[in-house]
């Protein structure tokens, strides 16, 4: 029973430390379709790449579903990842999520304060993960295709080792291209006390396609 083994290794083989800050592009694509009135189904499909790791060092595929009520749109969704970024090899799990997002819009002004809940599931410790995030947009009418620039900070609260652990936060722009389609463009940087590498510098592409 050696071949497994070497096949292992030689599949996944130990890597140095990668560089920190490390250079990262951040990809996901979303497909939105209408299910009711005020409800969607979205598939999401996320890959990212890192600065010498294993790449890609995350890739995902999910669905979610959307319901908006004034204010507020709840959500809930599955996702199944794959992380690489680890030396001993990929890590896969599945997570189950919850969302509530409250908005409201003054002006040209929209703040948005979403907390959202992961279920490790599976997990052989405690499985939950809480984040809370706080945005600001800024319409530009008249900037087209710019649609809104937005900046947005979340903060990570790991359940696992009891502590507020990750901090991100992003800055960018939303490119509307005839109605159907979105593409955020956007700097991110990410500092984490338990995850490697610790810091991230990236690149941020959101792509929204809208199904009608």
């Amino acid at each position: 029973m050696l071949w497994p083994a070497w096949a292992v290794g030689a599949t996944f083989p130990a890597l140095a430390a990668p560089p920190d800050p490390n250079a990262q592009v951040w990809s996901e694509t979303d497909f939105i379709g209408s299910l009711a009135k005020d409800t969607t189904l979205t598939g999401i499909a996320i890959a990212r790449f890192g600065e010498d790791v294993a790449n890609p060092t995350l890739t995902a595929l999910g669905l979610q579903v959307d319901h908006k009520i004034g204010k507020w749109t709840v959500a809930a969704g599955y996702r199944h990842q794959v992380v690489r970024h680890e030396t001993t090899g990929p890590s896969i799990s599945q997570l189950a999520i919850a969302m509530a997002t409250y908005s409201d819009t003054f002006g040209r002004s929209t703040i948005a304060i979403r907390a959202r809940a992961d279920n490790t599931l599976h997990s052989s410790g405690n499985p939950w993960r809480f984040r809370i995030r706080v945005e600001y947009r800024w319409s530009t009418p008249g900037a087209a295709p710019i649609s809104y620039v937005f900046v947005n900070d979340e903060a990570f609260y790991q359940g696992s080792a009891s502590e507020w652990s990750r901090n991100r936060a992003q800055a960018g722009m939303n490119l509307r291209f005839y109605r159907r389609y979105d593409l955020q463009v956007y700097y991110l940087w990410q500092n984490d006390e338990l995850s490697k590498p610790a810091r991230i510098n990236a690149l941020g592409l959101l792509l929204k396609v809208n199904l009608e």
